[in-house]
């Protein structure tokens, strides 16, 4: 080999053993928090990237898949509703319910939503007499991301069986169109590993998706152990104990509400530390979902769709954004750091501030949409002060935001989210102007509210308005909300200069702008603080 070949060879290679994902268009600093985190690490920084996604409601999902999954035939004019499960389903985008039809006929029965992650799977913690309820599972019940359109001949067909591959013709029990997906009968699966791990292999049916589509499915199953492993904030319901009637729902810490499966894709055994949420799949999953990954890479269909899900409910899944993200996390380069792709710039250290919190420190202006913000544009609004970050969210279901000259609304589900940076959130002071929101109470994710002053030691605290249900359980409106017109945020270590404003009055010493005190007689130009005032020596 000539040493021009040679040397460019080597330059080949090593461009590629360093070069990292460029940054997915529009995302900007999304991904930042996670950068230079490794295996465990990396997964935990990116599930409170996407964590707490504000989801629409459940019936609302019909509208959503306008946006989320449109696609065109050659030769077929108008869209369609893009399916998964069938290769001959032709439904066209709606603004109405669709039939949720059965029956055996294909493409002709109506269209449904299907969890592609089995909603029967998850663990609700306090579900009616008559069994699980979707109320108690929220939000995975209604996250887009895996709450696929599909066609209900071929979704009832699925039915709760987990997924799978069937090898031998003769252990189908059932196939789409043009053998498009299949069911296998009883014990059927050929997934390796599968019948030595599985619960009862002899009893356990598998559902076998399109090659097309089965790396699209493990990455949505990759989002699902990502964004709802324990330790989110969410709405549990609350029950009476004895008629296990609904009589509202209360803003809690989501540390038991799922993150332990019941599936055979899943290993739910304890460990001495408890269910480890880390790598939750069952061996014979894990390998099987990572090799559909491989085999089936991300496509523009995807692309499309976790950017059109960024809209609708204000998150994105990663491992489409990221292809090869599940090695980093969990597989052969799980020792490798990750890059976001993006600059990096100085996070500051937070410190005490105060903010008026309406549409001017907000940006927005609604008065065009009747001061509401469009359902359909549902990605948060953030903006900073003195290094705290807040965040204003629709929230789970949530179905408006509102902002005006006067104050900010928390509405049923919205959610007013602030993050310290370098430091940690002891109190947050909160004026309430006191119009339209009775029997309504501010509550926090963590810490405690008392006077409408919250106290605790955090680096984020979520806080909401108590919430009573919009069936008007205990006779409150659905339509309640708490007004807030100014928030003061004092954080554990302040800096110099706001201790000092704090303990002095009338001083007239003069610090730099880090805090130290100057000699009054030998001040170069610059800043400088005096009585709590910026001062500009020339």
């Amino acid at each position: 080999m000539h040493m021009k070949t040679k040397l460019l060879s080597a330059l080949c290679l090593l461009f590629i053993t360093t070069t990292m994902w460029a940054q997915p268009a529009g995302t900007g600093t999304y991904y930042q928090k996670a950068n230079g985190k490794k295996g465990r690490e990396l997964k935990t920084a990116m599930f409170n990237i996407i964590k707490n996604p504000s989801v629409v409601h459940y019936d609302s999902l019909w509208y959503a898949y306008n946006i989320s999954d449109p696609r065109t035939f050659e030769g077929l004019e108008g869209e369609y509703i893009w399916d998964m499960y069938s290769k001959i389903s032709r439904y066209p985008l709606y603004t109405y319910k669709h039939g949720s039809g059965s029956g055996t006929e294909e493409g002709v029965k109506g269209i449904q939503r299907e969890h592609s992650m089995v909603k029967s799977w998850f663990n609700p913690t306090s579900g009616p007499k008559s069994g699980k309820n979707y109320e108690d599972v929220r939000p995975m019940y209604s996250d887009i991301v895996h709450v696929i359109p599909t066609d209900a001949v071929c979704n009832n067909n699925r039915s709760d069986n987990a997924y799978g591959e069937i090898a031998d013709p003769a252990q189908v029990d059932w196939a789409s169109a043009e053998d498009f997906c299949k069911k296998s009968k009883q014990g059927g699966c050929s997934t390796p590993g599968w019948s030595e791990q599985a619960t009862n292999p002899a009893k356990k049916r598998v559902f076998e998706p399109n090659n097309e589509y089965k790396g699209d499915l493990a990455r949505i199953y990759f989002y699902m152990v990502m964004c709802y492993e324990p330790g989110f904030a969410t709405w549990d319901v609350l029950r009476d104990p004895e008629s296990k009637t609904k009589l509202g729902e209360i803003l809690a810490d989501g540390s038991k509400h799922c993150g332990t499966w019941t599936c055979d894709m899943f290993n739910t055994a304890d460990t001495e530390e408890g269910t480890d949420a880390y790598q939750p799949f069952a061996p014979w999953a894990f390998d099987m979902l990572i090799r559909w990954a491989k085999e089936d890479p991300v496509s523009q269909k995807e692309i499309d769709r976790n950017n059109a899900i960024w809209q609708l409910q204000g998150n994105r899944n990663p491992f489409v954004d990221y292809p090869g993200l599940e090695d980093y996390i969990w597989g052969e380069k799980k020792d490798v750091a990750f890059d976001y792709g993006g600059e990096l710039p100085e996070e500051p250290t937070s410190d005490n501030c105060e903010v008026a919190l309406n549409k001017t420190t907000l940006g927005v202006d609604w008065s065009a949409t009747d001061n509401l913000r469009s359902y359909w544009t549902r990605t948060p609004i953030i903006f900073e002060k003195n290094g705290i970050t807040f965040t204003y969210s629709y929230g789970m279901e949530g179905s408006k935001l509102y902002a005006d000259d006067n104050e900010l609304r928390l509405y049923n589900y919205n959610t007013l989210t602030l993050t310290a940076h370098n430091n940690e959130i002891t109190e947050v002071e909160f004026t309430i102007p006191g119009r339209n929101h009775d029997n309504k109470t501010l509550v926090a994710s963590v810490g405690e509210v008392n006077n409408n002053i919250w106290t605790g030691n955090t680096q984020e605290v979520t806080f909401a308005s108590s919430y009573v249900s919009s069936t008007k359980a205990g006779g409150v409106s659905k339509n309640y909300y708490m007004g807030i017109s100014n928030i003061k945020v004092t954080v554990a270590n302040p800096t110099g200069i706001e201790q000092l404003k704090a303990e002095r009055s009338n001083d007239e010493r003069i610090f730099n702008i880090v805090g130290i005190q100057m000699d009054e007689n030998q001040l170069n130009a610059g800043f400088y603080i005096k009585n709590g005032r910026k001062v500009i020596i020339r």
